[in-house]
C-alpha cells in the first residue's frame, strides 16, 4: 500500500468506504435490471445523488471499481459468456452514472475553491503591500524621532543640567542667578515639548526604526563633560563580536540611561555595565535616586522606543525602579537582526496560486477524462460484444445435420456454440409450450441475415429442429 494511498484513506476513509459499498450495491442491483428496470434505474439514480451529497471526497476509482466488479460478479454463477458481458456492460453504465456527477461536482467545488483562494491571496498581497508601506513610513518617522530625541533632546538636557549647576555658583549676583534659572526653565520646557513631538512621531504599532546613535564612549564622555559622575565598564570586544543592530541598541540604551539620570537624578552617580555572556549581551545602567524622586514618574518616550526595538531584535528591556534606585537592563542576542515583515513574500504567494490552479485543473481534467474513459470502455465492450455475437453463434450445415430429434440435450449442447445469434427470428420459428429453442446462423454475418438453424429442447431432449431461410 503506497504512502499516498494510506494518507488518502486516513483523510477520507469513511467517505471512501461508504462510496465503495454504495457503488458495489448499485452494480450488484443490475442483476435484476431486466426484471425490474424502473426500480433498478431509480435505485442507481438515488445512489448517484447520495454520493454527490454525502461523499464528495470519495475516490472515483473506488466507486468505479466497486460498481463494475459487483455487476460482473453477480453474473458469474450463471457460467455463461453472455451474462458476463451483460454484467460488464451494466457495470460500466452504472459506473458512468455514479462517477460522472461526482467528478462534475468536484470540479465545480474546485472552481469555487480556486476563486475563494484567489480572493484570499489578493487580500494577503494587499496586506503585505500595505504593511510594507506602513513600515517604510514608520521607519522615516522613527528615524526622525530618534534624531530629535537622541540628538536635540540629549543636548537640551545637558544644557539644563549645566545651567542648573551654574545657577548655584556663589559668584553670581541675585539677578544673574535668576536669569540663569529662567533660562534653565526654558531649556527644560523645550525638552518637554520635544518629547511631545517625538511621541507623536512614534505613535504606531509597526515601527521598524533604523538609526545610528552615538557610541557608548561618546555618550559617556558627553555626560562626564556635563559634570555627571559615570562609572562605566564596557566589553571592549563588543563592537567586534556583536552585530551592528545589537551594538547600536546597546549604545542607544546607555544614552537613554544617562539622559534619564541627568533629568531625574541630577548629581547622582551613574553605573554602566555592558557584558557579553556567550551569545547574549547584557547592558545595565543604574543610578541611585534622590529622596525627592521617590515618587517617580512613569517611563518616558525614549524607553518606549527602546522596548519596541528590543522586541524587534528578539531581546528584552526591563526597568527596575525603587524608592532608592533606578536601573535599565537590556538583554539582546549577540548577533541580533531586525525582524522583517511577517507578511508572506512573493514566492509564497506564487506557490499558493500555483497550487490552487493545479487543483482546479486536475479536477476539471478528471471531470472530462473519467466519464470519457468510462464511455470509451462502454463503447469498446459494446463493439466487442457485437463482434462476438456475430461470429461465435455459427453452426455449420454438417453439425446441424448431425442433430436429430430425440438426441440427449447434454451431448448436443457440447456441439452448439456458446452464444445464440442476435435478433433471432423467434416469430418465424417460435418455441412451443415447454420448449426452449436456440438460434444459430449458418455463417458469419454482421448486417445481413443468412439461414438460421433452430434447435429446440424439451424434457432434456431435442424436440425438433428447423431452418429459417435468409430473407
Amino acid at each position: 500500500m503506497s504512502e499516498r494511498f494510506r494518507n488518502r484513506m486516513a483523510g477520507h476513509g469513511r467517505q471512501t468506504i461508504v462510496a465503495c459499498i454504495a457503488g458495489a450495491c448499485a452494480g450488484a442491483s443490475t442483476r435484476w435490471l431486466a426484471d425490474a428496470p424502473v426500480l433498478i434505474l431509480t435505485l442507481v439514480a438515488i445512489v448517484a445523488v447520495a454520493l454527490v451529497l454525502t461523499t464528495p471526497r470519495a475516490p472515483v476509482s473506488g466507486v468505479t471499481a466497486g460498481s463494475i466488479s459487483a455487476a460482473v460478479a453477480v453474473q458469474l454463477p450463471l457460467l455463461q459468456i453472455e451474462p458476463v458481458f451483460q454484467g460488464l456492460l451494466y457495470g460500466l453504465l452504472t459506473a458512468l452514472t455514479l462517477a460522472g456527477p461526482l467528478t462534475i461536482r468536484r470540479a465545480l467545488h474546485q472552481r469555487r475553491e480556486f476563486q475563494r483562494r484567489g480572493w484570499q491571496l489578493a487580500a494577503t498581497e494587499s496586506q503585505r503591500r500595505a504593511s510594507e508601506t506602513r513600515a517604510a513610513v514608520q521607519r522615516e518617522r522613527m528615524t526622525l524621532a530618534a534624531e530629535m530625541h537622541d540628538g536635540l533632546g540629549h543636548s537640551l538636557t545637558l544644557i539644563a543640567v549645566r545651567l542648573g549647576q551654574l545657577s548655584v555658583t556663589a559668584s553670581l549676583s541675585d539677578d544673574d542667578r535668576a536669569e540663569v534659572a529662567n533660562i534653565r526653565e526654558l531649556a527644560a520646557d523645550a525638552a518637554d515639548n520635544l518629547g511631545l513631538a517625538v511621541r507623536l512621531l512614534r505613535e504606531s504599532d509597526n515601527a521598524a526604526a533604523s538609526w545610528a546613535p552615538q557610541t557608548i564612549e561618546d555618550s559617556v564622555e558627553g555626560a562626564r563633560r556635563a559634570g555627571m559622575h559615570v562609572d562605566a565598564k564596557v566589553d571592549d570586544t563588543l563592537r567586534e563580536k556583536a552585530s551592528e543592530e545589537t551594538a547600536n541598541a546597546v549604545a542607544r540604551v546607555v544614552q537613554e540611561g544617562l539622559t534619564n539620570a541627568a533629568k531625574h537624578a541630577s548629581g547622582q552617580p551613574v553605573t554602566i555595565r555592558v557584558e557579553t555572556h556567550g551569545e547574549t549581551v547584557i547592558a545595565r545602567i543604574s543610578n541611585p535616586l534622590p529622596e525627592r524622586q521617590a515618587e517617580s514618574t512613569g517611563p518616558g518616550f525614549g524607553l518606549t522606543g527602546l522596548r519596541h526595538r528590543a522586541r524587534m531584535l528578539d531581546g528584552h528591556l526591563s526597568v527596575d525602579s525603587t524608592a532608592a534606585a533606578y536601573s535599565i537592563t537590556l538583554t539582546l542576542p549577540l548577533h541580533a537582526r531586525v525582524s522583517g515583515d511577517r507578511a508572506p513574500d512573493d514566492l509564497v504567494i506564487v506557490e499558493a496560486e500555483n497550487e490552487a490552479a493545479s487543483l482546479r485543473a486536475n479536477a476539471a481534467r478528471k471531470a472530462i477524462t473519467v466519464p470519457l474513459a468510462l464511455a470509451s470502455a462502454l463503447a469498446f465492450v459494446v463493439a466487442g460484444y457485437f463482434v462476438l455475437a456475430n461470429t461465435l453463434p455459427v453452426l455449420s450445415s454438417s453439425q446441424f445435420a448431425a442433430i436429430a430429434v430425440g438426441d440427449d440435450r447434454a451431448s448436443v449442447e457440447q456441439v452448439l456454440p456458446a452464444l445464440d445469434m442476435l435478433d433471432a427470428p423467434r416469430d418465424e420459428f417460435p418455441a412451443r409450450s415447454a420448449e426452449e429453442c436456440r438460434y444459430f446462423e449458418a455463417e458469419v454475418s454482421f448486417f445481413e441475415r443468412v439461414d438460421v438453424y433452430v434447435v429446440c429442447f424439451a424434457s432434456e431432449q431435442v424436440s425438433r429442429t428447423g431452418t429459417v431461410p435468409a430473407s
